[in-house]
């Protein structure tokens, strides 16, 4: 029920298909109708005319021939086709049962969601000062045409909405159409048609049961029922398992390739025979016509029962309240975020009770209060579209830039100009005595950062500059000297414990230190630093910078602004070095061993994709180029297995996506059995994955699964709840937004996430993992008491399937036994392939990339910069495409919006210095 969108290939394709349809016809044409503001520039309304559909598809636009000419051959393409289908039990309803007024509420919510299309995503480029850019337009000419059955005969009441390649220019010009934003937003597209027929469905009597991404199914057709007449979803379920995946795992391609493969030829088919068949299958599937009619009887009462009509008008109010819910829950993953975004989780949040207009009244009203502020939202590519950001980020933003600007000048220095110059000779002379040597940038940035004045400083290094081991170790040694006390701190567990043990000092995570910061004696000052930097949020990043300030300390953040950002809004380590923040700055790169991977990673920093390839080519690696992902995939997971044990140990493996991850794993785990790494029996383990939710979103009951498991950060003793316990998922009530949770011991907790505890948890979901021997792991969870932490390896030594138990040897030597069914030990994982975002601070001599220029939100710069960054001596970058690589590469620039425009805050005026060590 995801909205399909595919191009037309040809005109005579797409009007043949498009005309002649199933029993809906009269005189063979399905029903049709033009919609869009372009079509009513063209006086195009009513049925679909056979002619001017041709001659639109064409590219015949008036007295217009829309089109390039190449070798003397006209190319243009026809249009797109966006098919939005019901429900299964929608369309049950409607075509086996008989309620014809759901199809009508069909087409209205069709309608709705194209013109959300038209609103949003129609656009075209033209030129403007020597560069292509895209330009909004607003209008379409869409011809819509319904059907009622799927390829299988099946009812499916579905309509194909076909978007002419033509939109007309503020100038009055016909111009073709660019179609990027329909691809990148077609889930959008589908939420919409499902929330606005929700609604309808409701309205007409029919109560529904709504599932995930504003999915729903009409109460009281089974599910038995619906599995009767989804033989075409049990066609492409049979071919995704023949390729070893499944429709929760498989890519987008993937579907659409099972799809493709299992599609059927349209076939005419006879209307009464088709009922006749489909209310046998009802009948033996236990909805008989009793059962059926009763059903549309109750519904129609309903809808009409001034009670329930009464009740759904104050629904209508809850507009508002979804429109605030939404921006909460937007806002706190992007700084800004597009209007068509905030409409499709409104509508979600409020599904079967509020409609898109009246959605749309609501966003308004907030802007009009001033809790929503108009910006523009800029995609992955940098095309413009109309946005949002909150009131809350932009004081976020403005509270974190002010504390920085205050801090300037306010403490004393670290260290005396000559103990400073004394400091750096010394450090550097070591390091010449042990082999290595400084250079000028380190020098200068150790010496800029010990004499600094200001409370709050950065240090920006590429990746691979030697940050910690000459910077950051020499400053940590001098503060320490002089009586300030050294903290280190980053976003992950793993980071901090690197950071502090390279520094000789305590590390910790930037979340447990704001809820607990150390307590130092009375006027003992004190230096935070803060590694990868960049990849905290603004709201983060303002309440340590808060923090810092009522504890008298100082912060110095290190990272780099061109590696990968947040997953929570704002960029507040650029965005902090844009305003002015004191930054000493690190440009030259050792860690490369081979020069061609350094000419890659120098080149990948300044955005030039082919020139980084280039390098790689000539030493620093390879590209292998294979179309099918699943070749890739095997190439990869034999080049891997292919390695012997220390190889493997030297070599990460990078797959930007969490599924493509996984699937990936999978190939590698295969590989690694057949060569004999993996051995013995196997043994299957629910291992608990973090969902990840907003605070918005764990409100929300739906963001619940039932099997889940949840952990509190506190302890609400009035409820039998204890921190750090683990519940299990029991029920879920969407209506009453309470869940029953149960311990491990067996007691009952009745959660009201509305009322307590959402904000202090975290929800983890259980996934299948296969353990053999010889399996590497990692823990998913930080874990003080047994000593684990968030990314922490380890080795099976071996399992035992009647005890499920596995030993595991960890990298320090030590070894632990995991109970396989205890909540505690099931936050494993396994440790063959990293993502991007995981990837991020790791070292390897040699880095393995699968890189697919399709990904459209996982690779970008950012992302390719990180990736072959990682390698000190190669990097082997497998991709669909080559050249696509390189374009997709080059107009990605990955760069994260902030609230507020980049400004830059005044200085405290000189006065009282804060006390600091001096040397």
């Amino acid at each position: 029920m995801v909205a399909s969108v595919s191009a037309l290939t040809s005109s005579a394709q797409a009007s043949s298909y498009y005309e002649a349809d199933d029993y809906y016809a009269e005189g063979g044409l399905s029903p049709s109708a033009w919609q869009g503001k372009g079509a009513e520039a063209l006086s195009l309304s009513g049925e679909v005319d056979r002619d001017r559909f041709r001659a639109l598809l064409d590219g015949k636009v008036e007295a217009q021939q829309l089109g390039t000419m190449r070798g003397g051959q006209l190319e243009h393409r026809p249009g797109w086709d966006v098919t939005l289908s019901a429900p299964k039990s929608v369309s049950i309803m409607a075509e086996v049962a008989g309620d014809r007024r759901l199809i009508a509420a069909h087409g209205h919510a069709v309608r709705t969601a194209m013109t959300h299309v038209e609103a949003h995503m129609a656009a075209t480029r033209v030129r403007g000062g020597g560069a292509i850019v895209r330009e909004p337009t607003g209008n379409l000419i869409i011809a819509s045409f319904q059907h009622g059955t799927s390829r299988a005969q099946d009812p499916q009441l579905h309509t194909h909405n076909v978007i002419m390649n033509a939109t007309q220019g503020e100038d009055g010009a016909w111009r073709s159409l660019e179609p990027r934003a329909i691809y990148q937003l077609q889930k959008q597209i589908g939420a919409i048609y499902r929330q606005e027929l929700a609604l309808k469905v409701r309205e007409l009597g029919y109560e529904i049961e709504a599932g995930k991404d504003s999915l729903f199914e009409i109460k009281g057709v089974s599910g038995a029922v619906v599995t009767a007449f989804s033989t075409r979803s049990a066609e492409i379920e049979a071919a995704l398992a023949a390729r070893g995946t499944w429709r929760d795992a498989a890519s987008a391609s993937e579907k659409q390739i099972a799809a493709l493969d299992t599609r059927q030829a349209k076939v005419a088919a006879d209307h009464a025979a088709l009922v006749a068949g489909w209310r046998e299958t009802a009948d033996a599937a236990g909805f008989g016509s009793k059962s059926r009619l009763a059903m549309i009887e109750q519904a129609e009462a309903k809808a009409v029962d001034p009670s329930l009509r009464a009740n759904r008008e104050r629904e209508a109010t809850l507009a508002g309240r979804a429109v605030a819910h939404a921006a909460e829950n937007l806002g706190e993953r992007q700084s800004v975020f597009s209007v068509a975004a905030l409409h499709e989780e409104a509508g979600r949040v409020g599904l079967g009770k509020v409609s898109y207009a009246q959605v749309g009244v609501a966003l308004a009203a907030a802007t009009d209060k001033g809790a929503l502020i108009e910006r523009t939202f800029l995609d992955r590519r940098g095309a413009a579209f109309a946005g949002f950001t909150t009131c809350r980020n932009v004081e976020t933003e403005a509270r974190m830039l002010r504390i920085e600007a205050e801090g300037r000048g306010t403490l004393a220095p670290i260290a005396s100009p000559l103990a400073t110059a004394k400091a750096v000779a010394n450090a550097a002379a070591q390091a010449e005595r042990a082999g290595l040597s400084w250079n000028a940038d380190q020098r200068q940035a150790t010496a800029q950062l010990l004499s600094s004045r200001n409370r709050v400083t950065a240090l920006q290094g590429f990746a691979g500059t030697a940050k910690t081991t000459t910077v950051l170790a020499t400053l940590a040694r001098e503060a320490e000297a002089r009586g300030v006390s050294v903290i280190a701190l980053a976003p992950t567990a793993s980071a901090a414990m690197v950071l502090g043990e390279a520094l000789g000092t305590r590390g910790d995570t930037v979340a447990r230190h704001l809820l607990s910061p150390e307590r130092l004696p009375q006027g003992q000052p004190a230096a935070w630093i803060v590694d990868e930097a960049s990849l905290l949020s603004a709201r983060d990043t303002a309440r340590l910078l808060d923090l810092a300030d009522r504890h008298n300390a100082r912060v110095l953040l290190v990272g780099d602004v061109k590696q990968l950002g947040s997953v929570d809004a704002g960029a507040a380590f650029a965005q902090l070095q844009g305003a002015g923040m004191e930054t000493a700055r690190l440009a030259d790169i050792v860690r490369q061993t081979n020069a061609a991977t350094r000419e890659a990673v120098l080149a990948s920093i300044a955005g030039d994709a082919k020139a980084a390839l280039d390098a790689l080519d000539r030493g620093g690696g390879q590209i292998i180029e294979r179309a099918d992902r699943a070749a890739r995939f095997a190439a990869i997971a034999e080049a891997y297995a292919g390695l012997d044990e220390a190889g493997r140990a030297r070599t990460l493996v990078i797959e930007p996506s969490r599924e493509g991850r996984d699937s990936l794993t999978s190939d590698i785990r295969a590989a690694l059995t057949r060569s004999g790494v993996l051995t013995g029996p196997a043994v299957t383990v629910e291992s608990l994955a973090n969902k990840g939710l907003t605070r918005a979103e764990a409100r929300d009951p739906l963001s619940y699964d039932k099997g889940d498991i949840v952990r509190f950060t506190r302890d609400y003793a009035d409820k039998g709840v204890a921190r750090g316990e683990a519940y299990q998922v029991e029920s879920i009530d969407p209506a009453r937004a309470t869940i029953t949770l149960k311990s491990e011991d067996g007691r009952e907790v009745d959660w009201r996430l509305r009322q307590w505890g959402a904000g202090k948890s975290q929800a983890f979901a259980p996934q299948s993992l296969e353990l053999k021997a010889g399996d590497s792991i990692r823990f998913t969870r930080n874990d003080r008491e047994m000593g684990r932490v968030n990314s922490g390896r380890g080795v099976v030594i071996a399992v035992d399937e009647k005890s499920r138990t596995a030993i595991i040897q960890m990298s320090k030597g030590r070894s632990e036994t995991l109970n396989l069914d205890a909540a505690r030990d099931r936050h494993i994982a396994h440790a063959y392939v990293e993502t991007t975002f995981a990837a991020q601070g790791r070292t390897a001599d040699h880095v393995i990339i699968h890189a697919d220029s399709r990904a459209t939100n996982l690779v970008d710069q950012k992302s390719f910069y990180v990736g072959i960054s990682r390698a000190k001596a190669s990097a082997t970058v497998f991709t669909n495409d080559r050249g696509k690589l390189i374009s997709a590469i080059n107009e990605r620039a990955g760069q994260v919006q902030t609230a507020i425009a980049q400004m830059v805050m005044p200085s405290r005026p000189a006065g009282k210095v804060a006390g600091a060590g001096i040397g």
